[in-house]
């Protein structure tokens, strides 16, 4: 009988995967392949997804389109080493289902970053990076040479390598070097995300800049918390900034004036203000085009400022102004506020919900229906903010 020749061995432990003639990957004995924990620290093995391979992997073996990648090298002494780079989920899930071999692609690299950005760019176009990952990679990238040596937007050039915003680097890099080890750990463990963990870090800082003694008293009594007093500081501000704004626009207003017509101004003011800005989507223009006149109260410091009032009180009413323009900007600027509350939920950066406004017309907009979750999330808010 003559002998039997294990063909994988012969070749060295690798073998070529050939489909027509053209060559797709290499088989290697799971042995030879080694870990590296620079890069298997950087992403998060789901213990499920796991599992989930790992089962069908038992039933359909590897499914050869998603071979490993591995880092293929020779040290000083010549020994060769197959490091792998990109596949530990598929490689541990092979392990479970009993695997001796899996396929791979084989890549030369000068040295360990160039390697990683290799990996980096294969996570990217995979998944989205978030939560403990996306922190991970941050640091790795902002310790890196390539990053070190941009002379411009270093959070602009992170952004790219990791497909996310420059606003998200930058509160993402803020979580890094100022999370506390238990914000840290809720982020990994998926209690919290980055975003919530900054948003925590920034109310922190505004108290401790910001709050009275009275409310520092309060925190170590534990009668209040950082969020109560956070919130405390921020009504205060907004109380602030009206009460200034209103004194600045109506230094003076008769008895016979009535909140009526500062609602009216300052709805007029908003308006002409919003119209101005360059970015503005047409659906927030409220440029007057059917050439009547609006009333605009402002105090003009002269003595007939009374007859002024009256005559403006008058005039606000017609053509049912009160009623089209304010409670018609009022829905459209509540339907506004929940399509933005709504996006942000889901995970979109300000900045994202941002450009979708700018690019809406009026009737898209009014279009826009809340689904079932969406109006729970709204709802949520609400039931918070009362």
């Amino acid at each position: 009988m003559a002998k039997r020749i294990n063909i994988l061995a012969a070749h060295g432990g690798t073998l070529p995967v050939a489909n027509n003639g053209l060559k797709l990957s290499e088989i290697i004995l799971i042995e030879k392949i080694e870990e590296d924990k620079r890069f298997k620290s950087l992403f998060t093995i789901d213990g499920n997804l796991l599992q989930r391979i790992a089962d069908s992997m038992k039933l359909d073996n590897f499914d050869n389109s998603q071979p490993l990648h591995i880092w293929y090298m020779k040290d000083a002494e010549g020994n060769e080493h197959y490091i792998l780079i990109d596949g530990y989920t598929r490689m541990q899930a092979a392990i479970l289902a009993g695997l001796k071999s899996v396929p791979y692609f084989k890549h030369q690299f000068n040295n360990f970053e160039d390697a990683y950005r290799y990996a980096l760019k294969l996570q990217v176009n995979r998944r989205n990076l978030e939560g403990i990952d996306l922190l991970k990679n941050i640091g790795e990238l902002m310790g890196s040479d390539y990053i070190q040596g941009i002379k411009g937007n270093k959070n602009e050039a992170i952004g790219k390598e990791l497909g996310v915003s420059e606003k998200t680097v930058e509160r993402a890099h803020k979580v890094r070097t100022k999370a506390s080890q238990d914000q840290i750990d809720r982020i990994e463990l998926g209690k919290s995300s980055v975003n919530q963990v900054y948003n925590e870090i920034l109310q922190q800082e505004t108290v401790d800049e910001e709050a009275s003694d009275e409310q520092r008293a309060r925190l170590e009594d534990g009668k209040a918390s950082i969020k109560d007093i956070y919130t405390e500081i921020k009504n205060n501000k907004k109380r602030s900034n009206t009460q200034s704004k209103t004194t600045e626009s109506v230094p003076s207003i008769t008895d016979d004036t009535t909140t009526d017509e500062v609602t009216s101004t300052e709805f007029d003011d908003i308006s002409e203000s919003i119209s101005s800005l360059e970015d503005t989507p047409a659906a927030l223009n409220f440029s007057h085009t059917d050439g009547k006149e609006r009333p605009v109260v402002k105090p003009d410091n002269v003595p007939d400022f009374e007859e002024k009032v009256i005559k403006a009180r008058q005039e606000s009413y017609q053509e049912g102004y009160d009623d089209g323009y304010r409670e018609g900007a009022g829905e459209f600027g509540e339907k506004l506020f929940c399509y933005a509350l709504a996006e942000v939920s889901k995970g979109r950066t300000p900045e994202e919900v941002y450009h979708d406004i700018t690019d809406f017309s009026g009737s898209e907009l009014i279009k826009f229906q809340l689904s079932e979750e969406n109006e729970a999330i709204i709802d949520t808010f609400n039931n918070h903010s009362l």
